[in-house]
């Protein structure tokens, strides 16, 4: 008898890219193949701080919503779709507390300093991620998954739901805003 009490086994392997049904999920199976590469596009989307909650956000939402899997749909996009859409909304709500409290702050932050190397990378790593901070949404994803999780441009439009033209524009538009946040900060 399949159910919520016993689902059926669906082999780490098969889950990664191929379509399994909404009645076989099992999101121990997708967790272990696919939380490693949705927690760094969290990472990227959505800042260091956001990974474990809207991760496992992420997959809670997947099984409540198993039954919105389409028939034959890969299951790696659907996931992707899910997180993203949680990163998108969590960097959203990060902004606005992070704008308030600012605004409310009596103290100015304290200044870091870490001697050496380690400073230097520290400031690098920040620019990095304020140039990032500075994309829109859409570009940063595109970005994210083609330079640094080094995915194919076909899979990206399909992750995101766009046409693969549409991608290559926003890649586009992407390097060139990152690029000049680069030369600014620099």
């Amino acid at each position: 008898m399949k159910g919520a009490d016993n689902p059926v086994r669906v082999p780490a392997m098969s889950a990664t890219m191929e379509s399994v049904q909404a009645d076989e999920l099992d999101i121990d199976a997708l967790y272990s193949a696919h939380a490693a590469f949705l927690g760094r596009v969290i990472q990227k989307l959505a800042g260091n701080g956001a990974v474990e909650d809207v991760l496992q956000e992420a997959f809670i939402i997947a099984w409540k919503k198993r039954a919105t899997l389409r028939r034959g749909a890969p299951v790696r996009p659907w996931l992707y779709g899910i997180a993203a859409n949680l990163a998108k909304n969590h960097r959203r709500g990060l902004f606005r507390f992070l704008r308030a409290k600012e605004r409310f702050s009596l103290e100015p932050p304290a200044p870091m300093g870490a001697p050496g190397d380690a400073l230097e990378k520290a400031e690098a790593r920040a620019r990095v991620h304020a140039a990032l901070a500075k994309l829109p949404f859409k570009q940063r994803e595109v970005f994210v998954l083609f330079e640094i999780e080094e995915l194919e441009g076909n899979v990206i439009a399909e992750m995101v739901g766009a046409p693969i033209g549409t991608v290559w524009t926003r890649l586009h538009h992407a390097r060139k805003h990152f690029t000049t946040s680069m030369k600014e900060s620099g």
